[in-house]
């Protein structure tokens, strides 16, 4: 009964961790917050002080978003305590 408890806890604290990619998405499209979003503010205010690097870093993000977002769960998951298999059950692998 107690691990049941703890893998609930455990899934009860990465749902509340992670992140939707399509709510980053369009926080993206609509207002260039993207690196907000996964924890990186430092990045997030470069990005808008030079206006995504003028439009070239906006290009590189758009290709590689949805990995940083799986990444970014990857890591919450893990420091949830999940465990290969949980990774895989949520398609983190």
């Amino acid at each position: 009964m107690k691990n049941k408890m703890g893998e609930l806890s455990k899934e009860l604290l990465f749902e509340s961790k992670k992140v939707s990619t399509g709510k980053v998405w369009l926080m993206f499209m609509f207002f260039g917050w993207s690196y907000g979003s996964l924890d990186k503010i430092g990045k997030q205010i470069f990005f808008y002080l030079t206006l995504g690097g003028c439009g070239l870093w906006t290009l590189y993000v758009m290709f590689t978003l949805n990995k940083k977002i799986k990444e970014y769960n990857k890591r919450m998951a893990l420091q949830c305590g999940f465990e290969v298999t949980d990774l895989t059950k949520y398609g983190l692998i």
